[in-house]
């Protein structure tokens, strides 16, 4: 009888391992899942704020280009008005000659 207990006790102690080495198994799979979502997630926010942080910086290099646009033609209204010829502004400016007979049409 001793026996039929020692041998029942050790297929439950050998069932109880085999259930929770499963659980302890599907425990770190679900770990390993989040981390892995997580990884993932924390990329896709990286690359969201990278793409947001470019297109600043694109928008910042733009302003800045049109901005020396628009300094070249004030420049350009201001030797248009000192009677300079538009060859002359066009020199002086590096403006296009089309774009200096629209000023002048400003005028």
């Amino acid at each position: 009888m001793a026996e039929n207990k020692n041998e029942t006790l050790k297929k439950a102690r050998e069932e109880m391992n085999y259930l929770t080495g499963d659980a302890e198994l599907r425990r770190l799979a679900e770990l390993r899942e989040k981390w892995e979502m997580d990884r993932i997630s924390a990329i896709s926010h990286a690359t969201k704020i990278g793409k947001e942080e470019g297109i600043k910086e694109r928008n910042k290099g733009t302003v800045k280009k049109n901005g020396k646009k628009e300094e070249k033609i004030n420049v350009a209204k201001k030797l248009l008005k000192m009677k300079m010829t538009v060859e002359q502004v066009e020199e002086a400016t590096g403006l296009t000659k089309k774009e200096i007979e629209e000023i002048k049409k400003d005028i």
